[in-house]
């Protein structure tokens, strides 16, 4: 049969807290010793476990060296097991997206170059561009390990492209965009206006009957005295 639990309460003189500490930590070490509890204010001292109630008072007096007073037993005393939760703060994974320069010559490049990234347990997508020579990362992975990795383990140069350079890049492409609708507009206004002199021209004929359109056809200008490039006969 278990042995029961019993909780003794005795009272004792404690004027400072390391007279408290000296007797709590002895008693601690008694077997059948489930918990010391020492309030200094009121002076009294709690000790709960499969205890002798007697051994545990003369403990007491020896470790204080003062007169212990014994105030009561409990016998068949219900512990209360505080269950402390522990709770541990996960920290979420930053995932980021770094944008790499690398020099990717063909298809099959970019594929294997992929490939070996996403072994990385920090890596979970690639995306490689080889028009732009770059490579779109995202992962857990710090852009200076990344950079270090595949210069390291895969052999290749790299560079980190920063957000300013992306943003630089951006404004460009926004104004090729413009210069070309710009140009597109000035050739569909110079279309628009040669249609409109054809039609001047269609109308004028057809308001003077002329069912033909004259020509002028000019002589070359080799044999001329006012170009002085022209050809002469000596």
């Amino acid at each position: 049969m278990a042995k029961e639990v019993s909780a003794a309460l005795y009272k004792v003189n404690l004027h400072c807290p390391d007279c408290a500490h000296k007797i709590k930590k002895p008693l601690m070490r008694i077997q059948g010793v489930h918990s010391v509890d020492v309030n200094f204010e009121k002076s009294e001292v709690k000790v709960v476990g499969v205890i002798d109630a007697k051994k545990i008072h003369e403990r007491i007096e020896k470790l204080s060296k003062k007169k212990v007073e014994l105030l009561k037993v409990e016998s068949k005393f219900k512990e209360t097991v505080v269950v402390e939760k522990v709770v541990k703060e996960i920290k979420e994974p930053i995932i980021h997206t770094h944008t790499v320069k690398v020099h990717l010559h063909c298809d099959q490049c970019a594929a294997d170059l992929r490939r070996n990234l996403l072994k990385h347990k920090g890596i979970y997508e690639v995306k490689p561009d080889i028009k732009a020579q770059r490579l779109i990362v995202e992962g857990v992975i710090e852009g200076e390990k990344l950079v270090k990795h595949v210069r390291g383990k895969l052999h290749k140069h790299a560079e980190i492209v920063t957000s300013k350079e992306i943003k630089k890049e951006e404004i460009k492409k926004e104004e090729k965009i413009e210069e070309k609708k710009k140009v597109e507009e000035v050739k569909t206004a110079v279309k628009v206006i040669g249609a409109e002199e054809v039609k001047e021209v269609q109308d004028k004929l057809k308001a003077a009957n002329t069912p033909y359109i004259i020509h002028y056809v000019y002589a070359p200008q080799w044999f001329s005295d006012e170009d002085p490039n022209a050809c002469s006969i000596m």
